[in-house]
C-alpha cells in the first residue's frame, strides 16, 4: 500500500513537472509568435513610410472627409467640422505640414473630440501637454490647438527627418528615440501602425 501510494506520488510530480513544462513551451512559443508579429508589424511601418511630411501636396476637404469625421464624433456639427477642417489645412500650409497626417494624428489623439483630456493631462484636438502651450505659445481654442499640434509635428520631423521617429516624438517625446526605447513602450507601440491606418483612411476621403 505504501509502496503503491509513492509510485502514485511520483507518477504525479511527473505529470506536474510535464504539465509546467508544457506551460513554459507554450509561453515562449507565444511570445516568440508576438515577436515576430511585432517584426512584422515594423516592417509594414517601413513600407508605409513613404508618407510625404510636407504640406505641399494639394489635399482639399469634401463632403466625403466631413462625414467620415461626423462617424468619429457624431457630436460635431457639420459647421464645427468645417471650422477643424480649415484650422487643420490653413497651418499646414503655413508650416509646410501634410494635413491629412494632422488628421490622422487628430483622430488617434481624440477622435476629433476637443474636450479629450487625457490621464497624463493633455488637451484637445491634438493632446497637447501642458508646456506645449507655453513652448508653442498657443492656447487651449481650437485654432490654437490644431496649431501648437501642427507646430509640434513640424518641430520633431525637423529635428528627426523620419515620420515614425516623428510620431514616436509626438507620443513618448524624443528622448525615447535613444537606443530604440520606444519599442519597449507598448502604447507607443500601438500608436504608430492606429496613425498609418488612420491617415489611408482619411487620404481615401480627401480625394
Amino acid at each position: 500500500y505504501i509502496n503503491s501510494y509513492s509510485g502514485g506520488e511520483i507518477s504525479f510530480r511527473k505529470q506536474k513537472q510535464l504539465t509546467e513544462k508544457e506551460k513554459i513551451e507554450k509561453l515562449n512559443k507565444n511570445e516568440n509568435a508576438q515577436e515576430e508579429d511585432e517584426q512584422e508589424e515594423f516592417k509594414l511601418e517601413s513600407k508605409k513610410e513613404k508618407i510625404n511630411i510636407s504640406g505641399r501636396q494639394k489635399y482639399k476637404f469634401n463632403e466625403k472627409l466631413i462625414g467620415y469625421i461626423k462617424t468619429q464624433n457624431p457630436k460635431l456639427s457639420e459647421k464645427m467640422i468645417i471650422h477643424i477642417l480649415e484650422n487643420v489645412f490653413r497651418y499646414s500650409k503655413e508650416y509646410d505640414v501634410n494635413p491629412i497626417l494632422v488628421l490622422a494624428v487628430m483622430n488617434t489623439e481624440s477622435n476629433f473630440n476637443h474636450s479629450t483630456i487625457s490621464g497624463a493631462g493633455a488637451k484637445g484636438l491634438m493632446q497637447l501637454m501642458p508646456f506645449n502651450f507655453k513652448e508653442f505659445g498657443v492656447d487651449n481654442s481650437i485654432e490654437g490647438n490644431i496649431r501648437g499640434g501642427i507646430m509640434h509635428l513640424k518641430r520633431d520631423y525637423d529635428k528627426t527627418k523620419n515620420v515614425i521617429k516623428t510620431l514616436v516624438c509626438y507620443n513618448a517625446g524624443c528622448g525615447r528615440l535613444k537606443n530604440d526605447g520606444w519599442k519597449n513602450i507598448r502604447e507607443t507601440r500601438e500608436y504608430i501602425p492606429k496613425v498609418f491606418e488612420k491617415y489611408y483612411t482619411i487620404l481615401n476621403f480627401s480625394k
